[in-house]
């Protein structure tokens, strides 16, 4: 049953019930210390009037009276005597005598013992003693005042009925205020929900744009368009790299498809079928080197590579691979000028950083012009080391340096397409060095070349 109501019930509604239940307990225990002050009001009144009355009988009394005929009696013209039936006086004798009475005395079954103070009678009369005193200072009687506690009570019971009757318009009211309230603050949340059943993998473009104060609700709708903004950004790059990699695929595949097809279409010497088995292979090596990219890059972004860090020698590694790609400068009238220091570690998987060195030199290679040159440097820093390797040719429009290191993503297509590239290259540079917490960047001037700068921390051993 609870779970019913907590989730067919709508938030707004539960909101103002539990604002009005909360007022319901605020106005009760407001009402009691109201009720419990107006009452000590009331009570306080009744003390001080009954106080002033009996002091102004008393002073009103005649010493003389007592002399001639020892005892004390009201005075007929005094205050006293406009008082209501609620109200009864009298006078004693030190010895508790009655002298004289007035007004509801029958009514008053108790009377309070004679001592200045105030008392309270279970037949529910308010009682005030004071003494009279002589011109010597002498005791020679008591005034007693008693009023009926009954009016207190009657206005205390209609005060509490007057509550009680308002209670009903107080909560209604405050029910209506929170719902009004709850609803106005719930609306961009309600915006929300209209917003992300629009959303679908057709349309990720629309945005709540709330223009509201930037409060609770204000920041969740900046974050959702945040997060509507990373995911149209995901499922564009998505969309694009599985039409890459449907276009890379096709290319290797079309041609391999045709090379056989002519080659089956008649019959051909030992040589021509040799020369097009090699042709056809080359197609066949595109295709691994194609899917053991994706293979890679899909890894990466599912953190399932294998890393092991190491301390290596990075200048050993790089001699090593600069002479192994001498050959190729060689053909292609390149020369290749190294800078590097001897014996500089860095933490790193050696496969890794092989991989991605490899990537950064087979690119310079394809994209210097014959009769170029290609320097690589390395720079021994305080806490990290930097790899530069600058090839000379046209260099890269500054437009496309910030998507270098896109997934198959090309400066010039017919280019690429010439080199066989994919554009997976820099993009598989670029995921190494992330995962060795290191920075890469490329810098292009025109007819200056490319610079690519990679910074990779220095070992601590």
């Amino acid at each position: 049953m609870i779970n019913f109501f907590r989730y067919r019930i709508p938030i707004r509604v539960r909101l103002t019930l539990w604002y009005v239940m909360l007022m319901a307990v605020t106005f009760t225990i407001f009402s009691v210390y109201l009720i419990a002050r107006f009452q000590n009001s009331l009570r306080s009144a009744l003390d001080a009037s009954l106080q002033i009355t009996v002091s102004k009988t008393v002073s009103a009394l005649d010493e003389d009276d007592y002399i001639e005929t020892g005892k004390l009696t009201f005075d007929q013209t005094s205050e006293a005597q406009t008082l209501s039936d609620n109200f009864a006086m009298r006078i004693l004798s030190v010895q508790g005598a009655v002298w004289d009475r007035y007004s509801a005395y029958e009514s008053v079954s108790s009377w309070a013992r004679l001592e200045a103070e105030y008392s309270t009678q279970p037949n529910e009369w308010r009682i005030y003693s004071q003494p009279v005193l002589s011109s010597k200072g002498e005791v020679i009687g008591w005034v007693q005042a008693a009023q009926s506690l009954q009016p207190v009570k009657e206005t205390i019971s209609d005060f509490r009925e007057q509550l009680l009757f308002g209670m009903p318009l107080v909560l209604l009211l405050a029910g209506a205020g929170g719902y009004f309230l709850a609803n106005r603050a719930l609306s961009p949340v309600e915006q929300i929900t209209n917003i992300a059943r629009g959303i679908n993998l057709h349309d990720l473009s629309k945005r709540i744009d709330y223009q509201g104060a930037m409060d609770e609700v204000g920041y969740l709708a900046h974050t959702f368009d945040l997060m509507l903004a990373r995911l149209q950004d995901s499922f564009e790059r998505e969309k694009r790299f599985t039409a890459d990699v449907a276009h890379e695929l096709r290319t290797p595949l079309t041609v391999l498809k045709g090379q056989i097809e002519v080659t089956l279409n008649r019959p051909r010497t030992p040589t021509e079928y040799e020369n097009k088995l090699k042709e056809l292979s080359l197609q066949v090596d595109r295709l691994i080197r194609l899917s053991n990219a994706l293979l890679f890059l899909s890894r990466s972004d599912q953190n399932l590579f294998e890393f092991e860090p190491s301390t290596i020698n990075l200048s050993e590694m790089l001699e090593v691979l600069i002479e192994q790609f001498q050959p190729f400068a060689d053909e292609k009238g390149l020369k290749i000028n190294t800078n590097i220091p001897t014996n500089i570690p860095v933490h790193g998987d050696g496969d890794h950083l092989i991989r991605l060195f490899i990537n950064l030199l087979e690119n310079a290679l394809k994209y210097t012009p014959g009769g170029g040159q290609i320097t690589v440097t390395v720079l021994n820093k305080l806490y990290e080391v930097q790899v530069i390797i600058h090839n000379s040719g046209a260099g890269i429009p500054q437009e496309h340096l910030s998507h270098l290191f896109e997934r198959f993503y090309r400066v010039d297509e017919d280019r690429s397409s010439q080199t066989g590239g994919s554009g997976l290259g820099l993009a598989i540079a670029h995921e190494i060095v992330n995962m060795h917490k290191g920075k890469i960047e490329a810098q292009s001037e025109s007819s200056q070349g490319v610079t690519v700068s990679v910074r990779l921390p220095l070992s601590n051993s």
